[in-house]
């Protein structure tokens, strides 16, 4: 059975660099996923990233690697800011990322994660079974989607999560709907509308909010009052991107969740505003009440200023974010879930992102309860791939043979059993 010393779940931002912190700093790691998996297979085409070039990058430790230098290499004028960014340019500046800063990847699912003695067992998607000192959970957003519980009874195709509309060809000459008030339902409904679908947007909030633009040629006066940072203006954002040690250290636990659920709300890119504005049939102050399937088609009851009504519609996309807790992380084992010590339905993480399962470290989008907003976004794997890398680098060790014998399989079932030396 293989035996590795740290693996990294997940290829995405967070996963690639942790990884290119790991290469780095000589600790022994393998990276499992396919890269960039969600934002490649997932997200629409044509989609353009809600942050600035700046709040862009991916992380490695000497900052050799980042969005500027990519364009540096491709001959291609940089500017920090007012350069709205094609998910296409991305993901080839993460694959360039990739190639240069991490190296391989295996590209394979892990499908189960379990304590076995002081190591972990890797039960991967190709039926193999290997053993891991530590492991750092990067699995990103997609396992948290939320569905409102009155779309969850509608069948497949009439109903799907925006994160699922990365091909919208047949949604061209049909009514769709999108729920939702964010920047998932914003840029959703205009390529949908775009593509040549008839859509409207039905959302809870009465207007939406729009983010102004960041402006490159601000005066010092200006910087001064109101900073630009990776979570966008204001000494507000400053502070949460650039010190989540302290909001975790400062903050008791129920403060830093109500922050994290109600902070950084729905609201759209500056660039998609002329693209909804206008075109667009906006049902703003409505709450989903009801759904249901009538004729192949889906009927939605809203309830909204004027009293309730109804929407008869070919397609839903429910833009309506994400659920995060501990019990969704599913390829952790439920005994190894139910060992993590926990903040409400959150883990409970050191300031290295470790949990209070010894090796096992927790990053992106799981961490935001303790870490604050900075984790819901890419910028955040700044601050989470020093701090676990710090941890592993300093607990680590170079001879794996007691690694190699935590958990035998028994060769007639292949079932995975306790160390019984």
């Amino acid at each position: 059975m293989q035996a590795i010393d740290t693996a990294v779940i997940g290829a995405g931002p967070y996963g690639l660099s942790v990884a290119a912190h790991l290469r780095v700093a000589g600790v022994e790691h393998e990276v499992f996923g396919e890269p960039l998996e969600s934002w490649q297979s997932f997200m629409p085409r044509g989609m353009v990233l809600k942050s600035e070039p700046f709040a862009s990058n991916l992380w490695d430790p000497a900052r050799r690697f980042s969005y500027e230098n990519y364009f540096a290499e491709k001959g291609i004028a940089y500017r920090p800011v007012h350069d709205p960014i094609p998910v296409e340019r991305f993901l080839d500046y993460a694959h360039w990322f990739r190639r240069n800063a991490v190296g391989e990847v295996r590209r394979v699912k892990v499908r189960r994660v379990a304590r076995a003695g002081n190591a972990f067992s890797l039960e991967l998607e190709d039926g193999a079974v290997l053993t891991a000192r530590r492991v750092v959970v990067a699995t990103g957003h997609m396992g948290y989607r939320r569905v409102p519980d009155e779309l969850a009874g509608l069948p497949e195709g009439a109903c799907v999560h925006s994160t699922a509309l990365n091909d919208l060809r047949p949604y061209a000459d049909r009514d769709v709907t999108v729920i939702g008030a964010g920047a998932s339902a914003l840029e959703s409904v205009a390529l949908l509308h775009e593509a040549g679908a008839n859509t409207r947007l039905v959302a809870r909030r009465k207007q939406i909010t729009w983010n102004a633009p960041a402006l490159p040629d601000r005066g010092w006066i200006e910087r001064l009052r109101k900073p630009e940072s990776g979570l966008g203006p204001g000494w507000r954002s400053m502070a949460v991107s650039e010190l989540p040690f302290v909001y975790r250290r400062v903050f008791a636990p129920e403060k830093r969740h109500r922050y994290f659920l109600t902070s950084w709300g729905p609201s759209g890119a500056w660039w998609l505003r002329d693209r909804v504005e206008g075109k667009i049939d906006l049902l703003m102050g409505h709450q989903l009440a009801s759904a249901q399937m009538v004729d192949g088609r889906v009927r939605l009851g809203l309830t909204g200023p004027a009293g309730d009504t109804e929407v008869v519609t070919d397609h839903v996309v429910a833009a309506t974010g994400f659920d995060v807790a501990l019990e969704r992380l599913d390829c952790l084992d439920p005994a190894l879930r139910s060992r993590i010590a926990r903040e409400g339905p959150y883990a409970r993480l050191t300031a290295h992102f470790e949990t209070s399962v010894p090796g096992l470290f927790i990053v992106g989008l799981a961490a935001a309860p303790v870490f604050g907003p900075v984790q819901r976004f890419m910028f955040g794997a700044k601050h989470a791939a020093p701090a676990v890398t710090k941890a592993l680098r300093r607990n680590r060790v170079q001879n794996t043979a007691t690694i190699r014998r935590v958990i035998p399989v028994e060769p007639k079932t292949g079932v995975l059993q306790p160390d019984s030396a």
